[in-house]
This record gives structure tokens, sequence and C-alpha cells, in this order.
């Protein structure tokens, strides 16, 4: 499938912001009477509710099936959330996508690009434009630290140096990279500028 237009995904580390900006966007958008929608990956159905447990830690997975089970989920993700509301001329905003996959589940056993090859090869449609919010590794531990949640298995500074790493090594050259220190308003804005409505 070629570029959809409308189709917006925001990437980075955990504790970048990215649910917050792409919440803003959305409530930017619909402030301008756009059609727009916001959705997560992994999903709120039963694959992604699969994948949840084995990011908390309560079930274990082969690195064979990790990547399998984000795929099954953005199989999902794609036929019930984001297929149909292109079809209805709606914008998409994504919070994570196959990059996430990609830099998070790289390791010894895949590298970050073949799980984007793993990506590309099931023809998910790429997005007009991939939001980065740049935040340093050692940034993001501790804004995670203040949070009030329980920290998922990639919530440690090594692991997120090698995903940062990793995003450096796949993230396409239709990215933007926001600043994640900027103020959530000012990142909004500038998100918004570069959203064709």
């Amino acid at each position: 499938m070629a570029n959809t237009p409308g189709f917006y995904v925001f990437e980075g580390l955990d504790g970048s912001g990215k649910s917050t900006l792409t919440r803003r966007l959305l409530d930017l958008l619909q402030s301008k009477d756009v059609p727009a929608i916001c959705f997560a990956e992994p999903t709120r159905y039963e694959s992604g509710i699969y994948l949840r447990k084995f990011l908390s830690g309560e079930i274990e997975l082969s690195p064979e099936k990790q990547i399998e089970a984000f795929l099954a989920d953005r199989e999902v993700s794609l036929q019930r959330n984001i297929l149909p509301s292109l079809s209805e001329k709606k914008i998409v905003l994504l919070d994570r996508y196959m990059y996430s996959t990609a830099a998070y589940q790289s390791g010894e056993n895949f590298s970050a690009r073949e799980i984007l090859e793993k990506n590309i090869e099931r023809k998910f449609p790429k997005p007009e434009i991939v939001f980065y919010l740049d935040l340093k590794p050692e940034e993001a531990l501790s804004r995670l630290k203040v949070r009030d949640t329980t920290a998922d298995r990639f919530e440690t500074i090594s692991a997120l140096q090698k995903i940062y790493k990793a995003y450096e090594e796949i993230l396409p050259k239709n990215t933007i990279r926001l600043d994640a220190n900027l103020s959530p308003e000012s990142i909004a804005e500038l998100a918004l500028n570069h959203i064709d409505y």
C-alpha cells in the first residue's frame, strides 16, 4: 500500500510524551472541526492485552513469539482501527507503530532493521509522517521514576539506551524530530504545523 495521507505516527522512548502529544493534537484538530481520531499500539483488543501481559512481565515469550505477537496485534490495529478510520477520511494519530516494535524488540536475536523488514513484508501502510519525540535515555528514566505506574521490562537505563540507539538506525526519512524537553503546548503546535488538514 502506498503512503496514506492522514496517517501520522508518534514514536519515542517511554516518558517522552507521545500519549500527551497525540491527545493534545486530537483536541486541537477537533477544535478546528477536523475529523480526527487517536489510537495506540498495543491495542485494547485481545491481541493487545496479551502483549501487555508480556510487557508487564506477567508472561514470558521467546524473541520470535514476541515479534509474532506484535505483528498479529498490528494486523488487528489496522483492520479494526486505522484502515476503517482512513476510509472515513479521518486523520489518524497513532501512538507507537512498527518503529517501536523494531527499536524495543531488537537485540541479540534480531536487529532493529530485521524487525522493521518483517513489518514491511506484511505490507503495513507507511505513515505520512513519523513524529519522533527526542529524549535522552537518562531523562526518560528520571521521568518514568516519578510516575505512579509499575515499571515495565524496558524501564532500565541499559534498555532505554539500546532502544534509543536502535531508533536512530531505523527512523524513516519522513521523520520529524521534536525536542521532548519543550512544553507540551509548544510540541503540539510544532507538530500541528506539519499535519495536512
